[in-house]
Order: structure tokens, then C-alpha cells, then sequence
């Protein structure tokens, strides 16, 4: 998850509206990257489920024809992979997920011992073993609380919107999927769409909790389109419908690779052409599999997906899915207010441009407001410009590393 800084306390007024401010600065330090007490949550890096594993079919060996109609698809999908299990005298009841959208591919419970044997049948594209993983809790530091002020208005434009031309009212048929760790849905500075939500981790529908309960895609959401009214803060499509798919859960933000994909795969069956998808979530571990489906959900539903580049001072292409490179794809660096590279940003192709990442105020859980730094906060800047049109450039990110081009930054076009 790309939301790592290191965090400098201090108090304050902003505007009338927020008391105690607890901002982040940008803190130079001599390795120019951050640290591991220098991050806002104890991640883990993910690990290897035992015996669990995503199985990816050829396309071109599959027995039936796909159509257009999802429930169809998925129902001969479970038959193609139920006489595979046949086949090789596995139990039917260790399939655990089954995808057809953005794989043809399942996943399923499997002695490691019989791997081998799986690859070597012609069906299989490949298999790779599914992780786990958790982004840990944020600081624990209190988050903005607003007060009542009798005032006409004590609305905050965040700089990061000013400096991507924003916020512009937004009146289309489009929404934003924040695929994250769900939104608060009742937080009164949000038109949260929950009708084309998601949740990866209850198979039944009548038990998705679609709600954050940890903070981070509430501000992923709030950067997008918070409401232009007359308190808060204002995104920069503001007012666009912003669609929770939740696969991070829990106040630790738990996940595992089979759960984004499924979330990539829901933006396939619920979105249209035009939509846009924000996947702050750029620094994983190397998955062919993750960055198959969002290349594959992109191009065949052409929604846009905005991509975190992750927060390693490294170089992007060499994480997933910030490295995957389409039509419908767009990797984000941060910057800073000076249009600075930020110090932990990842940098080089395919990152397409860069947007604000540093002390950026938002929404945030429990109908609050919060301060966060991270490219996870430099993606949604472009979501939101996305959903509204074209893109242009606004200058190029400063002190970008060589021999590197510096990335455009991102503004919105002019009409």
C-alpha cells in the first residue's frame, strides 16, 4: 500500500475549521527513502499461503465459447475447472474462487506436491502460489475532527487539488471504483455508490461489509470527488460517485492476491466504458497473475485504472501492478508542494505522470478528515482528473533521478 512518510507533529488552525493539526512533512534524509520507523503502519510484506494457489487456463484451450453475459461465463468456467480436478484427482471442494473476466483461471486448495504435475498439463498457462499479506494499522494519531463554526462556509481546498486544476463540479454518467480498503459510507463529504460495490472476502452478497475500517480508501475517495459544499474538503471531480470494492479488510487492512484480483475482476462486470479505477496499491511483490487482470479488465472494458507506483525510492517496473503498461493504464509518481519528486517515490516507466503526494488532507473514516503522504495520494489526484477527460501537463517533476526523463505532472484540460 503506497501511504508510508514520516509524520512531524504539530498544532495548529486550518482556516476556522480544524483544530489540532497533526501534518506530514517532507523530511529530507540522507538515504532519500523511507524507513521502517518512518511509516505510518507496521507492514508486512506478503507471504506465501501454503497450499493455496491460482491456477491460469490458455484461453485458446478452454472447451467453450465466452459470451457477454457474466453468470454464463462463470457457470462454464466451474464446469472446466471441476473436470480438471477430474482429471487429476483433485477435490472439488478445495476450489475456493473461480475467475473468467479478467482470467480464466481459478483458485484452489492443493498439496504442493502435485504442482508440478498441473504445469506440465497443456491447459495451464501458468500457476502461481497465492500471498497474504496485511498494511497494518495507520499511526495511531488523531485524525482532523471538525468543529461547528457559524460561518457561511468553512470548505478547504487541499493544495494538491489547487494544483491540479481542480476542483471542478462533476456532472457525468461515470463513477470511480477505489479499490482499497472500502469507504466510509455514511461520511457526510462523500456520494458513495454502494449499489455497484464489492466485497472480496464474504462470498455471500447479503454479507459484503463494504465500510472502511481503516481509513485509507476513505481518503483515497475524498482526493477524488469529495463534495463541493460548504464544509470539509472538496475533491477534484467533486461529487463523482465513488464505488467501494474492498479488498483490504479489517482495521489491519488484511489481503491476500486472490482477493485484488476479484476486486479487479467486479470492475469488469460492474463498470463501463469511461470509468475509472484507482489501485493505490502499486509496490507488490512480482504477480504475473494481478497484472494479467488489470491489463486484461482495462483493455477489454476500456476503464482507466490509476495505478500507485509505491513508496521505495526504486524503480516501478519492477512492482505489481504498477509495472503493467496499457492503453488504459496510468502509473502516478508523487511530488511534492515545490513539484519535487517526493523523497520515497518510485520513478522511471511506466509511470505516466506525476500528481501530489505529500501532506494532502481528505476524508477519512468515522466522518473525519486526515492528513497522509504516499503515491497512494498522488493516484487518485489523476483518478479524478481521469473521469473528468484528458489530461494534460502542468511542468515536469524536479530532482527526478538520472538518466530517467521527469514525469509530467498532472493537471486538468483546459475546455
Amino acid at each position: 500500500m503506497a501511504f508510508f512518510t514520516y509524520c512531524k507533529r504539530f498544532s495548529g488552525l486550518l482556516g476556522i475549521t480544524f483544530m489540532s493539526i497533526l501534518a506530514c512533512e517532507p523530511i529530507e534524509t540522507s538515504q532519500n527513502v523511507l524507513s521502517e520507523d518512518q511509516e505510518h503502519v507496521s507492514t508486512q510484506r506478503a507471504v506465501p499461503i501454503p497450499d493455496q494457489y491460482i491456477v491460469v487456463f490458455h484461453e485458446n484451450r478452454l472447451s467453450f465459447r465466452k459470451t457477454e453475459d457474466y453468470a454464463l461465463d462463470q457457470e462454464a468456467m466451474r464446469k472446466e475447472v471441476s473436470a480438471f480436478f477430474r482429471k487429476h484427482q483433485l477435490a472439488e471442494e478445495n476450489i475456493l474462487r473461480v475467475y473468467s473476466l479478467s482470467l480464466s483461471a481459478f483458485v484452489a486448495k492443493i498439496d504442493s506436491d502435485k504442482i508440478q504435475s498441473l504445469r506440465l498439463d497443456p491447459k495451464v498457462k501458468f500457476i502461481e502460489q497465492d500471498r497474504k499479506g496485511l498494511l497494518g494499522r495507520p499511526e495511531d494519531r488523531p485524525p482532523f475532527q471538525e468543529e461547528v463554526a457559524e460561518t457561511p462556509s468553512t470548505q478547504v481546498v487541499p493544495w494538491g487539488i489547487k494544483r491540479v486544476g481542480g476542483p471542478v463540479h462533476y456532472s457525468g454518467y461515470n463513477s470511480v471504483f477505489v479499490v482499497d480498503t472500502g469507504i466510509d459510507l455514511d461520511h457526510p463529504d462523500l456520494n458513495v455508490n454502494t449499489q455497484k460495490g464489492f466485497d472480496a472476502y464474504h462470498e455471500k452478497k447479503r454479507d459484503w461489509n463494504m465500510d472502511d475500517e481503516h481509513g485509507h480508501g476513505t481518503h483515497v475517495a475524498g482526493i477524488i470527488g469529495a463534495l463541493d459544499n460548504s464544509f470539509g474538503v472538496v475533491g477534484v471531480a467533486a461529487g463523482v460517485p465513488v464505488v467501494p470494492v474492498k479488498v483490504f479488510f479489517g482495521p489491519w487492512a488484511e489481503y491476500t492476491y486472490s482477493g485484488l484480483i476479484a476486486g479487479i475482476e467486479h470492475i469488469g462486470v460492474r463498470g463501463i466504458p469511461g470509468d475509472v479505477a484507482n489501485l493505490s496499491f502499486g509496490d507488490f511483490d512480482d504477480s504475473r497473475a494481478l497484472d494479467e487482470a488489470v491489463l486484461r479488465v482495462s483493455e477489454k472494458r476500456r476503464i482507466y485504472m490509476a495505478i500507485a507506483s509505491g513508496n521505495s525510492r526504486l524503480p516501478a517496473d519492477s512492482f505489481s501492478p504498477a509495472r503493467v503498461n496499457g492503453p488504459y493504464t496510468i502509473t502516478v509518481s508523487a511530488i511534492d508542494s515545490r513539484n519535487r519528486l517526493a523523497w520515497f517515490s518510485h520513478y522511471g516507466p511506466p509511470i505516466k505522470y506525476a500528481a501530489p503526494g505529500v501532506s494532502v488532507l481528505s476524508t477519512w473514516k468515522d466522518n473525519r478528515y486526515r492528513t497522509e503522504t504516499g503515491t497512494s495520494m498522488a493516484a487518485p489526484h489523476v483518478a479524478g482528473l481521469r473521469v473528468l477527460g484528458d489530461i494534460a501537463v502542468g511542468g515536469y517533476a524536479l530532482n527526478y533521478p538520472a538518466p530517467y526523463a521527469p514525469d509530467p505532472i498532472a493537471v486538468r484540460q483546459e475546455d
